[in-house]
């Protein structure tokens, strides 16, 4: 295993029953493990509450206080230290925060990608808007799998709260894989080697 596979992730925001929990060399911070007191200090996978910016407010839960400004932390934390971010597809967060859209070019090494979580195993599309820093795309590949959406609504209709808001096992692990080859998140030579990914 390279030190780059072993490289340190930190978690930002997931639940209590996550899958991230037992991974090896990825800190998860949860509801009993305040994100705010993550010291900035590795790349990062971010899950910041999506009640306060999905586009179906309607639907949504009211936010709890402090949501809002825990999203604002988290784009601040993906800025600092790299990594991955991630909001349900059409998130109000990305015009807020200053993201750049899926398919718009990189805005200062800022980048995103539409994905549907039903490539990596979710039983509906999920449609889903990731943010990446420091990530050059040719690190990113998704295991695209052509599936019709078809009955999506009726097999959403029948999970749980908890397994619509969950991230599949598969998906976890990329994203966390992903986050990995981000060159900042305490390393003094990330530039440089970007620089080198560029050109390859």
């Amino acid at each position: 295993m390279t030190n780059r596979q072993k490289r340190t992730v930190s978690v930002l925001c997931a639940s209590r029953d996550s899958i991230y929990h037992g991974m090896e060399n990825v800190e998860v911070y949860d509801e009993d493990r305040d994100a705010r007191t993550f010291p900035g200090n590795t790349p990062i996978v971010a899950h910041p509450p999506c009640r306060a910016w999905s586009a179906f407010c309607s639907q949504q839960a009211k936010p709890a206080e402090g949501e809002r400004e825990l999203a604002f932390w988290c784009v601040d934390m993906l800025r600092r230290c790299g990594g991955v971010l991630e909001q349900p597809a059409h998130s109000r967060l990305f015009e807020a925060a200053s993201l750049p859209l899926p398919g718009e070019p990189a805005r200062d090494g800022v980048w995103s990608l539409a994905v549907k979580q039903s490539w990596w195993g979710h039983p509906v599309s999920k449609r889903t808007w990731l943010c990446f820093f420091h990530v050059p795309p040719i690190c990113v590949e998704t295991p695209f799998v052509l599936r019709c959406d078809r009955g999506d609504c009726k097999r959403w209709n029948r999970l749980s709260k908890r397994k619509r808001a969950a991230t599949s096992p598969r998906m976890a692990r990329w994203l966390v894989h992903v986050a990995r080859q981000s060159f900042s998140g305490g390393t003094s030579d990330g530039h440089e080697r970007l620089e080198q990914r560029s050109r390859l």
